[in-house]
C-alpha cells in the first residue's frame, strides 16, 4: 500500500499521504487532512489504513461524506479503491492507491442522489460492476468482523488498548477458572460411578456438585458462578474497548 493517497481537486492541490493507521479529515487544526471549508465539519471523517486496504468513514459530519456520488452512513467504514471520487461536504478529492495504475474513472453527484458517469474509458464502464461487486464483498466482510459479538471480541482482544483490554482478558480467565472447577467435579463424579460399577461396589458416590468449601457452597456451585462473573466481566470490558476505540477514531465534531 505504499504511496497511496488523498489529494482534493479544484486547485487547492491538499494532499494526505495514507499509511498504516487512522488518519483524521475535517476543518480542525488537529485534521491530518484540513480542509479550509466552512461546510467541512472540524472532524469530518476519518481515513483508516490497515493490512487489508484503505478504508473511509463519516465522522458524523454535517455535510456528510460521498465516494462515487453516494453518501456514506456515519461510522461506518467503507473500501476505498485507485481512482475512487470522494467528497466532504463541498470539497472534492480523488484516493490513489499508488500502484501506478490508470484510471479515467469520473464520478459526478447527481441532484436525486445517485450516480452519473462524465468521460470515462470503455475498460472503465466494462469494470464498474465488477468494482461494484468486490466493493459490496469487501463491505460485507468488514461488517461481519466488527458488527456481531464474536468478531467484536475478537478484534478487541487483538487489538485493543487500554484498560477496556485488561478487564476483557481477566473475565476470560475468570470464564476458563471456572469451566476448569465445574467440569473436574463432574469429571470425579462420572469417574468414581465408573468404578464402582466396575469393581461391584455400591458405596456411596461423591456428591454431584463436589466436595462442599466456603461454609457449605459446593465446589461445583462456586465453579459455576465463577464462569458466570467472568462472562459479566468480559462483557464490560467489551463495552470499554469499544468506547475508547469510538473516543480515539471518531472524537468531537
Amino acid at each position: 500500500m505504499g504511496g497511496a493517497r488523498i489529494e482534493t481537486l479544484g486547485g487547492s492541490g491538499v494532499r494526505l499521504e495514507v499509511r498504516r493507521g487512522s488518519w483524521l479529515v475535517g476543518r480542525g487544526p488537529d485534521a491530518d487532512l484540513r480542509l479550509r471549508s466552512e461546510q467541512v465539519s472540524l472532524r469530518h471523517a476519518w481515513i483508516r489504513q490497515d493490512a487489508r486496504g484503505t478504508w473511509v468513514a463519516d465522522a458524523g459530519s454535517r455535510n456528510g461524506t460521498w465516494v462515487n456520488g453516494r453518501r456514506l452512513a456515519p461510522r461506518q467504514d467503507h473500501p476505498l479503491r485507485d481512482g475512487d471520487r470522494l467528497e466532504f461536504g463541498p470539497v472534492s478529492a480523488v484516493y490513489a492507491d499508488g500502484s501506478g495504475a490508470a484510471h479515467t474513472r469520473t464520478w459526478q453527484r447527481s441532484p436525486s442522489g445517485g450516480v452519473s458517469f462524465g468521460d470515462v474509458s470503455a475498460g472503465t464502464i466494462n469494470n464498474a460492476g465488477r468494482d461494484v461487486n468486490n466493493s459490496y464483498d469487501h463491505r460485507q466482510q468488514h461488517n461481519y468482523e466488527f458488527s456481531t459479538p464474536e468478531g467484536q471480541m475478537i478484534s478487541e482482544l487483538a487489538t485493543g488498548r487500554g484498560a477496556g483490554r485488561a478487564v476483557m482478558v481477566l473475565g476470560l480467565l475468570t470464564i476458563l477458572a471456572g469451566f476448569g472447577i465445574w467440569a473436574s467435579v463432574i469429571f470425579r463424579f462420572i469417574k468414581a460411578g465408573s468404578d464402582a460399577v466396575s469393581s461391584g461396589s455400591f458405596d456411596a458416590p461423591p456428591p454431584l456438585l463436589g466436595p462442599e468449601v466456603f461454609d457449605g457452597v459446593p465446589l461445583g456451585v462456586v465453579g459455576f458462578a465463577l464462569f458466570g462473573l467472568g462472562g459479566v466481566v468480559l462483557l464490560i470490558g467489551l463495552v470499554m474497548a469499544k468506547a475508547a476505540r469510538e473516543r480515539r477514531r471518531n472524537g468531537r465534531r
